[in-house]
């Protein structure tokens, strides 16, 4: 008989026995499997018995549902030795008779056996990244690279007996994710009106596939009989995709096949992007462009070390003089360009590498404010006023805290920048459009506005009007975020006197449980069909 222990969470130690034939719900309404855990969502997830088996599936929660490392969405079969997360509660599934409900006093013994395990996994992920970047050097386009690499994933599954499921390869042809090629049989998948299967097509759920590549995070299903896992691969403005592995079990993937997926993605994605796929201008122009970037980062990070040294020099002679005085003067230089190295590294983190979004409602005046305590010292170097005016009548958003934080500062500290020395000001504004449920957050300066030579390309990366002051990646990232929240970053006006951005973000959120946790929401049955041109 299949029990869960928790492991982690409020209610860590309680053990709870599955009967064999009785579903059971998890939640903190739940009378079954109760859960005190305020992260987990009233009905989070069931657990339903069929003939010996336990097939888990989550119930739209708005945390999501996780095995073995792994957010599912369908039903996925729970063993034995599998590890499930619900909010920030994880429960270990143990076969009664076969491991112990006081594992827990045995942490240092558990602990041990899971770093071994992680070890073997991180293992056959290296291995797989290894032969993978062999193969990336090779000469070959986009989809020959991809059909090559999913062969390299399957005999690696295989290699390691964690699977024998089929890896299929699927390259998004469009921005909007609406039609794949599948290099290894041809085809183009996408929306139809009752078209047919081509013979032997990889059987997934697209919506599935578009959920994993929007969200970068690998996703596991299931469809018909079987179960499909779909690690994503590429980035936004880049050529983008999945590989799927499709298995004739509905098993949720062990952290084996998790770790040899997630590595591969990771080698996909740095191929893809050295191939250059949006500029078909061949080997030239892409080392052309990569040379641009490291010209542009060394530039940028230069100036700031040789401001960071004049300060630390100006400090360490006033110091070795005993002249507190002239030490304060040099400070503020060593921290300015310890602010700008940090801005930096973060947008570079942020541009390179996305994150799951994780939405949740929101209070957008709250950021404003702290965007505004977090530059205060910047602006006061410049003697440069910040001042906010914000709709207090501003609804709770769903919107990524972090992100829109980040997206803020990066327009705000442009602002500063961009003002005057000592007559220079600066507004925040937020403002709620009624008729297009929509959230606006507008920054202001009055400076004398974005140059003609630079407004076509002003949200290119590295493209800036701040000259050795600016990086010109401030604006990409703060796009790219108001983007991945199906928003928009727009210059409103921009002259002489000044120029305004606005931040347009949808507020989102229909039919919202506020009691319920953060992320998006489960993908429902309906949504799991595959269909062709």
């Amino acid at each position: 008989m299949l029990a869960l222990i928790v492991t982690r969470g409020p209610d860590r130690g309680r053990a709870f026995t599955l009967p064999e034939r009785e579903p059971q719900l998890v939640g903190r309404s739940s009378e079954a499997l109760h859960l005190t855990d305020g992260t987990v969502s009233r009905r989070h997830a069931e657990l339903t018995p069929d003939d010996g088996r336990w097939t888990l599936r989550d119930l739209g929660s708005r945390h999501g549902t996780r095995v073995n490392g792994v957010r599912i969405a369908g039903a996925v079969e729970v063993r034995a030795g599998d590890r499930i997360a619900v909010g920030d509660t994880e429960l270990l599934a143990i076969r009664e008779g076969e491991g112990s409900p006081v594992a827990l006093d045995e942490r240092a013994e558990t602990e041990a056996i899971n770093a071994i395990a992680g070890a073997a996994a991180n293992a056959d992920g290296d291995r797989v990244a290894a032969r993978l970047v062999s193969l990336a050097a090779e000469p070959t386009d986009a989809d020959t690279f991809l059909a090559e690499a999913a062969k390299v994933i399957a005999a690696e599954l295989a290699r390691a007996q964690v699977t024998d499921g089929e890896v299929v390869p699927l390259r998004a042809i469009d921005a909007r994710l609406e039609h794949f090629v599948s290099p290894n049989h041809g085809l183009k998948h996408g929306p139809t009106h009752g078209a047919q299967n081509p013979p032997h097509a990889p059987h997934a759920p697209l919506a599935l596939v578009r959920t994993a590549i929007d969200g970068g995070e690998i996703l596991a299903g299931a469809v018909d009989q079987a179960s499909v896992v779909v690690a994503p691969f590429g980035a936004i403005g880049r050529s983008r995709g999945a590989f799927l592995l499709r298995r004739s079990d509905r098993r949720a993937p062990s952290p084996d096949v998790v770790a040899i997926l997630a590595r591969a993605a990771e080698v996909a994605t740095l191929a893809l992007a050295a191939r250059g796929e949006r500029d078909e201008g061949g080997t030239r122009d892409r080392l052309a462009l990569i040379g641009e970037t490291v010209a542009a980062l060394s530039h940028s990070i230069k100036n700031m070390l040789q401001g960071m040294r004049f300060g630390a020099d100006a400090v360490d002679l006033a110091l070795s003089r005993g002249d507190l005085a002239r030490a304060q003067e040099g400070w503020p230089v060593l921290q300015r360009n310890l602010d700008r190295i940090h801005a930096l590294a973060l947008n570079m983190l942020a541009w390179a590498k996305e994150r799951p979004l994780e939405p949740e409602a929101t209070d957008a005046n709250d950021i404003a404010r702290e965007v505004r305590e977090l530059l205060a010292p910047a602006a006061g170097r410049r003697r440069v006023g910040v001042v906010i005016a914000l709709d207090e009548s501003l609804p709770p958003v769903e919107i990524d805290g972090p992100a829109i934080h980040q997206a803020l500062t990066n327009l705000v500290l442009n602002a500063i920048e961009a003002a005057p020395e000592r007559t220079g000001l600066v507004e925040i504004g937020t403002a709620y459009r009624v008729e297009s449920d929509e959230l606006v957050i507008r920054v202001t300066d009055n400076g004398t506005g974005i140059p003609d030579a630079v407004r076509a390309r002003l949200f290119e990366p590295f493209v800036s009007s701040k000259g050795q002051r600016g990086t010109g990646l401030g604006l990409a990232v703060a796009r790219k975020i108001a983007e991945r929240h199906g928003g928009r970053l727009e210059v409103e006006q921009t002259s002489r006197k000044g120029t305004t951005f606005a931040l347009v973000l949808p507020a989102a959120g229909e039919g919202v449980d506020p009691a319920e946790t953060r992320a998006p929401k489960g993908l429902s049955p309906e949504d799991f069909r595959w269909k062709f041109e």
